[in-house]
């Protein structure tokens, strides 16, 4: 069999297994990863014997991502970084992987149907598996992995689940209702940060339903009863697990007030910035490099030393960035999301993909603010698989209303 007729031969399951592959990585399941991993591979694959289908590429994202993840392997080799073990590399070569991520999506039919689909079951996992989780632990939730990544993962898909389909399956229709299914996860994981998902959802939601009324009376007392409901009963156990992650961070930081030393994890996110501030002052454009990122911050923490290097990254997406790869790289960073943006409104995508675009991004910001959401192959996959298959299926769309004209003449 030629490589050509078992390329055509994957139609006929390639959206399945995007979709499965996604309810995976939603799971946590490393099965998603290498779905995902293996459609960037075909898309390698693609580009080097078939240049058409290059322009799958939505080009400004495609541009930027690139240059965000060469300029990273560049630095880093330019300043004689050890390979083994450098985790800049390592997320550098996923990024660049993924920029061939459309290409190779380019035998499913419908990739936006078999994402939303795929996050929709992801979700009905976790309703079933994060609370049998919790109740064996009782701790917080992370379905094998870090909690914070647990929560920003839940959440991509969350937004994910929203995204319209064409082809909706009866059991999973399209729905803003989707994303606030992903608070249970979110609440179990006790993660702060990741809450800021709902409330910016829910004003986005009541936005629509009452200052543009593009809803029907029906489409509004739903959405509204749902809202409610999970404020009526998400009330108490959500109150209860953010006041006490709330009072331990006041405690924490009251502590380090009066005797300087840190003890957890608000008071050394702290001196984190505060030292890396400095380090920053320091070394602007180029930054100092991911391997000895963590080392340069400590030395400016004095006693605190020890408590900086215990960690693997500095808990805010602007100084890891930064540091690692100077404003410079932050700016290539920048660009992503805003050509992401860019090209999301200057599509045929309609209102709900532009509000969840949005959406996504100022997550990505707000969550990343506080963790390490780009220094993680699980955040990198669900973040850029997500903006990929959306600009993908925006792609098209553009393609066949240029070509749609000369066909009818």
């Amino acid at each position: 069999m030629t490589i050509r007729r078992i390329l055509l031969s994957r139609r006929r399951f390639d959206a399945v297994l995007l979709a499965a592959g996604f309810a995976a990585l939603a799971a946590m399941l490393s099965i998603g990863k290498v779905v995902f991993i293996l459609f960037a591979v075909c898309g390698i694959y693609l580009a080097a014997i078939r240049h058409r289908t290059i322009r799958q590429w939505t080009p400004a994202f495609a541009v930027t991502l690139s240059a965000w993840a060469l300029w990273q392997i560049g630095l880093s080799l330019a300043r004689g970084e050890p390979i083994a073990g450098n985790r800049v590399l390592s997320y550098a070569g996923l990024e660049l992987a993924l920029v061939f991520l459309p290409l190779g999506l380019c035998l499913v039919r419908r990739p936006l149907d078999a994402l939303a689909t795929g996050a929709r079951i992801g979700l009905l996992v976790l309703l079933v598996a994060t609370p049998i989780q919790f109740a064996m632990i009782g701790g917080r939730v992370g379905l094998g992995v870090n909690e914070a990544i647990f929560a920003f993962v839940a959440g991509i898909v969350g937004l994910a689940a929203r995204l319209p389909a064409q082809r909706p399956l009866r059991f999973l229709p399209n729905g803003p209702l989707w994303t606030y299914l992903a608070t249970v996860p979110i609440v179990l994981s006790g993660t702060r940060a990741a809450l800021v998902l709902m409330l910016m959802t829910a004003v986005l939601d009541l936005y629509t339903l009452f200052a543009l009324r593009r809803r029907t009376r029906q489409q509004t007392w739903t959405l509204l009863g749902a809202i409610a409901a999970v404020v009526v009963v998400g009330a108490y156990p959500v109150g209860s697990i953010v006041a006490n992650r709330f009072e331990a961070g006041v405690v924490e930081l009251k502590n380090f007030e009066a005797t300087g030393n840190v003890t957890g994890s608000a008071d050394v996110r702290l001196v984190m910035w505060r030292s890396a501030a400095s380090v920053l002052a320091e070394h602007p454009w180029l930054g100092v490099g991911g391997t000895v990122r963590m080392d340069r911050v400590a030395e400016k923490a004095g006693g605190n030393a020890y408590m900086v290097t215990y960690y693997e990254h500095l808990h805010n997406f602007f100084f890891d960035e930064a540091l690692s790869s100077g404003l410079i790289g932050f700016a290539l960073l920048v660009s992503v999301f805003a050509a992401f943006l860019v090209a999301v409104f200057r599509s045929r995508a309609n209102q709900l993909e532009r509000e969840t675009a949005c959406v996504l991004v100022a997550f990505l910001v707000l969550f990343g603010s506080f963790h390490g959401v780009l220094l993680n192959e699980w955040t990198l996959i669900a973040v850029f698989g997500t903006m990929s298959v959306l600009l993908t299926k925006l792609r098209r769309e553009t393609l066949a209303a240029r070509h749609a004209p000369s066909q009818s003449r």
